[in-house]
């Protein structure tokens, strides 16, 4: 660690100087233009005039397809590079396929160039602009949404609402690699101008995305596992099922809310509610024989995924909870 002693120029400037190494390696001049961000803490992260919102990479495939290209271009995009630079030394129709395919399903990647052995890729999107708690409220109701028409489809045995669940389950995907590109650029450089987003909240923030994009997993497998069946539930299981969606669809609200109004009491009654709502479901499954066997297959899967949501949004709460501590009192509640 290097220090510096702070000096007064004129009546009511004072001026530090920045270390030289820094300085060289980020090309720093005369009359050079440095960001400077101010974190809760009172630290102060000095960013060149070199914007990270340029960072480019050049990717080269080789023979990937699929699954395995997928992942490496969604690295790259949640890495916050802005210029993707895809090559290959002869490109097949099948790599372009996929490369279109992922762009189309990121939130601001666009094709701009492409070539029988390149496909170039560019963020449109201003990190500035980008906002994580706008981007989880509407993963929320994405997920609510999800939730509420894969337990309805269950009862109803609704074979077209279930199809549209899991079809809803790539929007979800979409804003949370928007939110943890978000939180990179942010542990990157600081530029992203939000005042009341520090790494800390944006951290909790994209664990709570995390949590809430698993959700939205087990509402698809819930959808995947009606169509599959193709069975309708005894009508006393139906009522019992559709009495636990509001209670569920209101935990996720308050779990989101308690987070992000950092209400550590309202976290701590969601927490508790989940569990009151875990045993609940739990007696419908004791206490309910099938002579259908798909009856059954189904009812145990639906349970075992609204479990594991119960889960999910018990840990929602406990990151509410955790983040109220890093804050003022005045502003935890």
């Amino acid at each position: 660690m290097e220090t510096r002693k702070v000096q007064r120029t004129g009546k009511s400037t004072f001026i530090v100087s920045l270390p030289k190494v820094w300085a060289v390696k980020n090309d720093i001049q005369p009359g050079s233009l440095i960001y400077i961000t101010q974190s809760d803490n009172g630290a102060l992260v000095l960013s060149p005039d070199r914007s990270e919102r340029d960072l480019a990479t050049r990717l080269e495939i080789g023979e990937k397809v699929g699954d395995a290209l997928v992942r490496d271009i969604i690295g790259c995009y949640v890495s916050g590079y802005r210029t993707m630079e895809v090559t290959s030394t002869h490109m097949t129709a099948d790599q372009k396929r996929d490369i279109h395919q992922i762009v189309q399903k990121l939130i601001g990647p666009e094709i701009l160039e492409e070539t029988v052995n390149k496909v170039l890729i560019q963020d449109l999107i201003d990190p500035e602009e980008l906002q994580s708690e706008r981007a989880l409220r509407r993963i929320k109701t994405v997920v609510r949404s999800m939730i509420q028409d894969a337990l309805s489809a269950l009862v109803t045995n609704d074979r077209d609402m279930a199809a549209d669940v899991i079809q809803r389950d790539d929007d979800v995907d979409r804003l949370y690699l928007l939110v943890s590109r978000q939180f990179t650029e942010i542990l990157r450089s600081g530029s992203v101008k939000q005042e009341s987003l520090d790494p800390i909240t944006a951290f909790n923030y994209t664990r709570a995305a995390t949590n809430l994009e698993r959700m939205a997993d087990h509402a698809a497998r819930v959808a995947a596992m009606i169509l599959k069946c193709d069975c309708t539930l005894p009508t006393n299981i139906a009522e019992e099922m559709s009495n636990v969606t509001p209670q569920l669809l209101d935990l996720v609200e308050d779990s989101i809310s308690s987070l992000l109004s950092l209400n550590s009491g309202k976290a701590n009654e969601a927490i508790e509610s989940s569990r009151q709502l875990r045993r609940q479901i739990n007696q419908v499954v004791t206490t309910t024989s099938f002579s259908d066997e798909h009856e059954d297959a189904l009812l145990r899967m639906a349970v075992s995924s609204i479990e594991r949501m119960l889960d999910y949004i018990k840990n929602i709460g406990e990151l509410a909870i955790n983040l109220s501590q890093t804050v003022p009192l005045s502003e935890a509640k």
